[in-house]
């Protein structure tokens, strides 16, 4: 049986633990391959170090050893493919990407740095969606006096104000009246947007390119939100958003995965407002629904396997809930202590069940 070594970073976030459970929802060894994940986060407590089959200690993104500990990790461990949901760790990478493939034998995909930074950057995101004639948010940019006189005439209140570099709902604003506006004029970093719709009509659409730029498929999901995050969401037909978003994908080319967050203004018409250029929070929620990109990029990348069956979509309705984690035998302990690379399989409780 053949062996992938997978190195997933970030796991106290929730997207790398949703690429974690994408990996343990599809039967590897029903198609002869064993995978090994070697989870790295920057604290012992971090979850998701637990629910792996190895965990280490790694520097911060940001910190100039983190490239040298990726590549002796690699090394070491024999790493096959390197995967991530930490925009961080993607950007980093990817921007030493030809050091890492000179360097060691691990894969790692993702899109080219100037897309990474048009996802990161709201601002821009709403720039490249006019573009590239895909429908867009009104917008500008809080510190434009003349072009934020020009949105509310056009768009009037309320508007929402967002840091272009912020994650999730954090430092979000609702523009209800000048006075507000007055205020964020003050604040550097900001991008105004029209208010679109309004929160029953918000979507997540997760998007899967191959390796030469083919749209492989789009999941669309209706969702309903609770501080950044989806906690329900259903998996829905709706042809205007598939066309809007098969234009959008096919203007961006991704390499591998892209997320899409829409909503829907008052005529039905899709907008898109937010790109994620990596795997999405919901990515263990489209693997139960038969959207699997984390199987196809390792399928496509390391094997060199067909990646067809890996999209089979059906409908359905996931809930996302709080849950605990137990741990025993001083497991955070040993980590804080330096023990990395440790198995982690007596340590692993999950829902109540001690882990073989």
């Amino acid at each position: 049986m053949r062996e992938i070594n997978i190195l997933l970073l970030g796991v106290g976030g929730n997207v790398s633990q949703g690429i974690l459970k994408a990996i343990r929802h599809y039967d590897f060894e029903q198609d002869g391959i064993r995978v090994k994940i070697i989870g790295a986060c920057i604290s012992p407590d971090s979850i998701g170090l637990y629910m792996c089959d190895e965990a280490c200690l790694c520097p911060y993104a940001a910190d100039p050893k983190f490239m040298e500990w990726v590549i002796s990790t690699c090394r070491d461990k024999k790493v096959d493919i390197i995967l991530t949901g930490v925009e961080e760790n993607i950007i980093v990478l990817q921007d030493n990407i030809q050091r890492l493939n000179n360097e060691t034998d691990a894969i790692f995909i993702a899109s080219d740095i100037d897309k990474l930074r048009i996802g990161q950057d709201k601002y821009q995101t709403c720039r490249w969606l006019k573009e590239n004639g895909c429908n867009y948010p009104e917008f500008c940019s809080s510190q434009d006096r003349e072009e934020v006189k020009r949105l509310v005439k056009s768009a009037g209140f309320p508007l929402i104000a967002k840091p272009c570099h912020g994650k999730g709902s954090n430092g979000l604003v609702f523009v209800k009246d000048e006075s507000v506006l007055r205020q964020l004029e003050l604040d550097q970093g900001y991008v105004l947007e029209e208010y679109i719709g309004n929160p029953k009509q918000e979507y997540t659409v997760g998007c899967y390119c191959d390796r030469n730029g083919t749209l492989q498929d789009i999941i669309v999901m209706h969702r309903k939100l609770e501080h950044g995050s989806s906690t329900v969401v259903e998996v829905v037909e709706d042809v205007d958003i598939y066309r809007e978003t098969k234009r959008i994908c096919e203007a961006f080319r991704p390499a591998g995965p892209l997320n899409i967050q829409m909503r829907k203004r008052d005529n039905g018409q899709p907008v898109c407002f937010e790109l994620n250029v990596r795997f999405s929070g919901t990515t263990p929620m489209r693997a139960h629904f038969g959207f699997q990109d984390v199987v196809a990029m390792i399928k496509e990348y390391c094997l060199g396997e067909s990646i067809q069956e890996c999209f089979r979509i059906e409908k359905g309705v996931a809930y996302r809930y709080t849950n605990e984690f137990y741990l025993s035998d001083n497991a955070a302990e040993r980590l804080a202590a330096g023990e990395e690379a440790i198995d982690m399989h007596p340590y692993h409780f999950y829902e109540g069940r001690t882990r073989d």
